[in-house]
């Protein structure tokens, strides 16, 4: 070796970062001006539990347990046991129907989720985009390995939620005050059979909370902390002619729509599909058309924006929640395309020419889901 290179010694050794010992617990990120997500934890804890109800007008109102965080979504199964004697017949919405009046409330008494079991349990867990999964087959819960149908015994068994976030960490409401809490209404009915057993049996229902779990010491708070995300079920302010080409108006909204759902019954409150085949459905906002496309084309659409789920006869769903594709995809999303209304915005269906099946005139329940915010919309993705 030359003698310079032995007068430069040996070379030095390679800088080598030692490996970290794991914490002795679970940790958060240390305080910090990050996003909200980056310390909220996913958790969940048991709300309440009961059994025996009669199917037919039993009132459930149990209070719901605090925990310290942001209430996500309420988790809910409902089962029915077999009766006895005559052979059960499930309606046509069964079985989220056993549940005929869904509300939830804020811990101030807003009411955030008001409507049936059908429109609520179902359709908007599929096409909201709040539901448990946003694709196909997670948001449709007979796809869900725990379902049940309607048995001839009259037994059945679904799992399901009703939804609070609406997008990622976003519209969630505290749940960490044991005095200010939300509260949630169910009342049952036995319109979930169109043919009864003789000895119905009875029901139980498990409501479970999925939340953030925030802590204490690093006390992050959601965006747009009070923004809510509200769901109501309405009814148009007219009834449609069978075959005529009536234009229909719905109430008055005053928030940002994130989903639209339209459900079409006739006078024994049968789901129709109304909308003529051979003709067009059209949505006008303020009396301009912002969807004029085929029954063809509907249904094709629903079916690509759920991810394949198949459509229920009478209903029409639009979403606004597809800033950033053709798929809704729930709570990833940026709302960019959430419609923002007032108290003033008129939004109005139109089928040329309108069905002619079922009995009588039609009447037109809406599904509206819309975003009240608290100051500015929180719009981009929360993560980052």
């Amino acid at each position: 070796m030359p003698a310079a290179l032995l007068a430069q010694g040996p070379a030095p050794a390679p800088s080598v970062g030692a490996a970290g010992r794991p914490l002795p617990q679970s940790s958060v990120p240390p305080a910090g001006s990050g996003p909200f997500l980056r310390y909220a934890r996913a958790s969940s804890r048991p709300g309440y539990a009961r059994s025996g109800d009669a199917i037919a007008n039993s009132v459930i109102t149990n209070p719901l347990a605090a925990a310290p965080g942001y209430i996500r979504y309420l988790d809910v199964t409902v089962v029915a046991t077999a009766g006895t004697g005559t052979v059960a017949v499930a309606s046509a919405d069964a079985p989220a129907n056993v549940i005929n009046i869904v509300q939830f409330k804020d811990p101030w008494g807003t009411p955030l989720i008001t409507g049936d079991g059908y429109s609520i349990l179902k359709l908007l867990a599929v096409y909201g985009g709040q539901g448990l999964s946003p694709l196909s087959p997670g948001s449709l819960f007979s796809n869900y390995p725990s379902y049940s149908a309607v048995a001839n015994t009259g037994a059945f068994t679904f799992h399901t939620m009703i939804p609070v976030e609406g997008t990622k960490g976003y519209g969630v409401i505290s749940i960490g005050n044991s005095s200010v809490l939300p509260s949630l209404y169910m009342s049952t009915t036995n319109g979930v059979y169109s043919t009864q057993p003789t000895t119905p049996g009875t029901l139980s229902t498990t409501v479970d909370e999925f939340y953030y779990d925030i802590d204490p010491s690093n006390p992050a708070v959601p965006p747009g902390n009070g923004s809510t995300f509200q769901s109501a079920v309405v009814v148009a302010n007219q009834t449609i002619a069978q075959s005529s080409n009536t234009r229909v108006g719905l109430p008055r909204t005053g928030g940002y729509l994130t989903s639209l759902i339209l459900v079409l019954r006739d006078t024994s409150n049968a789901r129709q599909d109304g909308f003529n085949t051979t003709g067009r459905v059209r949505v006008y906002i303020d009396g301009v058309p912002r969807f004029d496309e085929t029954f063809n084309q509907l249904q094709d659409r629903m079916y690509a924006m759920s991810g394949g789920i198949a459509r229920d006869s009478g209903v029409a769903a639009y979403s606004f929640k597809q800033s950033l594709s053709q798929l809704n995809l729930g709570l990833l999303d940026t709302l960019e395309q959430a419609l923002q209304t007032n108290p003033g915005t008129l939004i109005e269906l139109e089928a040329t020419p309108w069905g002619s099946g079922g009995s009588g005139a039609y009447t037109m329940q809406a599904i509206i889901t819309q975003l009240v915010p608290s100051g500015p919309i929180a719009q981009g993705l929360p993560e980052v």
